[in-house]
């Protein structure tokens, strides 16, 4: 086994699964676009992927292994072990798959194969398992990685265009910016949300700033208002959607996590503030384009 392939059949969340042939072969595909790490080999990668897939007629089968594909993909993604790098590489073969024209497939509704990338946002939500949230889930350094490995991923994304809506990036940032950290028993689950919201604003600041200004003139927005509403915490008291007085919330709440006085480690207050910094940035560089 090749290098490249062995680094992510190792990965701790891959050893963990009792892998089929159909699964081993799918991850046998991403590997191939690992390294080295150039279009060429992400586009082969896609291609495998593509090979792979039972012909669309077989809807049922072909179903499961495209649930398969995403599956697999994000648990490379969240393992524990992973590298920025892999992340990226992830990107760069689902951004070569969506080039791939298999056909039209029914999936309740009607979706590309595999331009419209189906089914990847329902696997998303489906992975989607905040342990400083959920107190179903044990919250550990090994947890805490995983949420951290999976947002982080699922920024880059979202950055690229091949995943959304909004609805982890919104989840994220209430509960590490809109909700009273201080009645948080543990320092730990503090420290994750806030590292968590950080790595979204890295990749994703200029995204939200747009939406928000999308969202100029919105006041009162109700609930049914599926595509707009967004709930605030409880120390945000604006309009619930995103809108700029949410972002300047955001912005002056990392800037306050920045702080000494916050309690929150070195670590975790210099990503705050580079968040806060990076807010800053894309807000001079927006108006810098739109004044031009």
């Amino acid at each position: 086994m090749a290098q490249n392939e062995s680094s992510i059949f190792h990965l701790e969340l891959i050893r963990q699964k009792n892998l089929s042939e159909q699964e081993t072969n799918i991850l046998y595909a991403f590997a191939y676009g690992m390294q080295p790490a150039t279009p060429e080999t992400a586009a082969g990668a896609a291609y495998q992927l593509d090979c792979l897939c039972p012909p669309l007629e077989q809807r049922h089968e072909c179903n499961d292994y495209i649930w398969m594909v995403w599956s697999i993909m994000l648990n490379i993604a969240r393992s524990p072990d992973v590298t920025s790098e892999v992340h990226m590489r992830l990107v760069s073969i689902v951004e070569s798959l969506r080039q791939i024209a298999k056909g039209d497939l029914e999936f309740g509704i009607h979706r590309r194969v595999w331009g419209d990338l189906p089914m990847l946002p329902i696997c998303i939500d489906a992975f989607f398992s905040d342990p400083t949230t959920d107190p179903e889930e044990e919250f550990t350094p090994k947890s805490a990685q995983i949420w951290r490995n999976f947002n982080s991923f699922a920024a880059r994304c979202l950055r690229a265009g091949i995943a959304g809506p909004y609805t982890l990036v919104m989840h994220v940032l209430r509960s590490a910016l809109e909700e009273e950290l201080d009645t948080v028993s543990e320092v730990g689950i503090v420290e994750c949300r806030v590292q968590v919201a950080c790595e979204w604003i890295f990749h994703d600041a200029k995204l939200l700033l747009l939406w928000a200004q999308e969202n100029i003139g919105y006041v009162d927005v109700p609930v049914e208002d599926s595509a707009c509403y967004i709930e605030g915490g409880t120390l945000y008291h604006g309009p619930s959607t995103m809108c700029l007085r949410q972002w300047g919330f955001w912005l002056a709440r990392f800037e306050e996590l920045g702080k000494e006085e916050s309690n929150l480690s070195e670590e975790t207050r210099k990503a705050a503030l580079e968040a806060a910094e990076t807010m800053t940035t894309i807000e001079r560089r927006v108006a810098n384009t739109l004044s031009e």
